[in-house]
This record gives C-alpha cells, structure tokens and sequence, in this order.
C-alpha cells in the first residue's frame, strides 16, 4: 500500500497533468480576410459614429475612426474563418489573437500568443446581421466565456472594449463589421 502511495505521489509531484481540451477545434482555415473590426456608437454616445478595435500595451480598446478615415482606413485584423464556423481575430501590429482571458465570473479582453486549440481565442458570429450603412454588423461570441464583445462606456464615451452577456436584441454596443476587407 505504502508503495502505490509513494508511486501516485511521484506521479503528481514529477508528471504534471497536462491540459485537457474538452472540445476538439477544427485546425483548418478556409477562409482569411484583412479587416477593420469596426463597431457603431449608440445614438446616445457624444463621440464618433464609428470605433475600430485595436489594442495598446495595456489591453485591446476601441478608438474612434476619423471621418476621413470611413471609407479606406487601414484594417488591423486578419478574420481567419475556421472549419466549423469559428473565426481567429489575429492583431497584424502585434501577430497575437484576441481573447477572453481572466476568471469566469469576469472574463476580459487580451491578446495572447495564438493557440488553435484554445476555446478563448474562438468567436462565433450570431444570428442574422445587422445592415447599417452598406455592412453587415453581428455579434461575436467567444467560445470559452459564452460572452460578446462589447463596447464598455462611462458618461456616453466607449472607454475600452470588453465582454458582456450576449444579448438577443443586438444592442448597437455589441455589432462589429468587417470593414475595408482585404481578402
């Protein structure tokens, strides 16, 4: 008895576990698209009509798109459709992809190092889209944390980007667009 105690704790103390993915990914892109992730300002907000995604040192937020800059900006992501409907938002600046990170009560926003096996880096598009101004607006679901990506605002200004419960009336602070897609 003493000997299986001693083998399982040589086990545990010298052969961590490794991770388990309980959901297999399909590896395969079928699909990739340089883009703009661009959102609308709710009606309510005194800023730009649009917001790009982009992210800093700190964390990924969204930046108001100069007017000049609405028709032909400069798109920062790469959209990688993934067999099975999935999509990778790959940051060019930086080559890391965008993430629900943190614990589950409150997941956040991130860039990491890409994994194709990691359910936070995956984003479902929901439903139908939006049509506002000649693009098609959805919302974005990550895999892992079942929350949306979300403009996140204080007294009218978006602030930063973050994640919220997704929500079926498709509130204007949660639909992005693929804009000046570069396929």
């Amino acid at each position: 008895m003493l000997a299986g105690a001693g083998t399982a704790a040589y086990l545990v103390a010298f052969h961590p576990a490794k991770p388990v993915h309980p959901v297999s990914l399909p590896q395969k892109v079928v699909a990739v698209q340089t883009v703009g992730l661009i959102g609308e300002v709710p009606p309510s907000a005194s800023a730009s009509d649009l917001v790009q995604l982009l992210s800093t040192r700190v964390a990924p937020g969204f930046t108001p798109v100069p007017q000049s800059e609405a028709v032909s900006g400069t798109p920062e992501w790469t959209a990688d459709q993934m067999a099975g409907g999935t999509y990778i938002f790959i940051y060019l600046p930086t080559g890391q992809c965008l993430a629900s990170t943190g614990p589950a009560g409150r997941p956040g926003l991130a860039l990491q190092h890409c994994d194709l096996t990691s359910l936070g880096q995956r984003w479902q598009r929901l439903g139908s889209a939006v049509l506002t101004t000649g693009h098609d607006f959805y919302e974005f679901k990550n895999a892992g944390s079942s929350k949306c990506i979300s403009q996140m605002f204080s007294t009218g200004h978006a602030v930063r980007a973050g994640l919220a419960p997704c929500n079926p009336a498709k509130p204007v602070s949660q639909l992005l667009a693929f804009w000046w897609s570069a396929s």
